[in-house]
């Protein structure tokens, strides 16, 4: 089951994008922000968090938001499943969901933002896998030798 993320999730989604070993502690501590001020902002609309749960095992997560100055276009933030039960279609189904999700708020567009490291290539190849087209490679952006790949997909 895909639902909201809640507080009792928070440690467990942590401990989801340590084990992935493919996360810095900077980018960790920032996927933590961003779950922490959805937790605590119930009024806030710039982030939707949703995990895959199943029977109470949380599996994976997926942070979504609009992107700022623009209509109907989104932005998924992070993505992350459990390496334990990677390759058998949780992300796929968190992707899904989010598409669908977002499609009755009207959404024509959602982009990805990741490295052009080749320890993000399993990640790129998954994008692709469920039909996110690469726009655009900007060399050398993160830092000497790291590139910044936007992938989107267009929702009708």
């Amino acid at each position: 089951m895909i639902r909201n993320l809640e507080n009792k999730d928070r440690d467990v989604i942590e401990r989801i994008l340590i084990d992935t070993e493919n996360f810095n502690s900077d980018e960790i501590e920032i996927a933590m922000e961003l779950i922490d001020f959805y937790l605590k902002d119930e009024k806030q609309n710039d982030y939707e968090i949703f995990v895959d749960d199943n029977e109470g095992v949380i599996n994976g997560y997926v942070c979504i938001g609009p992107r700022p100055l623009t209509e109907g276009t989104f932005d998924l933030y992070w993505i992350a499943v459990n390496p334990n039960v990677q390759s058998k279609g949780i992300g796929s189904k968190l992707i899904n969901h989010i598409e669908e999700h977002l499609k009755g708020r009207s959404a024509r567009l959602v982009l990805i933002e990741t490295s052009g490291k080749p320890t993000y290539e399993k990640e790129r190849r998954f994008y692709e896998k469920n039909l996110y087209n690469k726009f655009v490679e900007i060399e050398h952006f993160y830092k000497e030798g790291d590139s910044l790949v936007v992938y989107g997909k267009y929702l009708r």
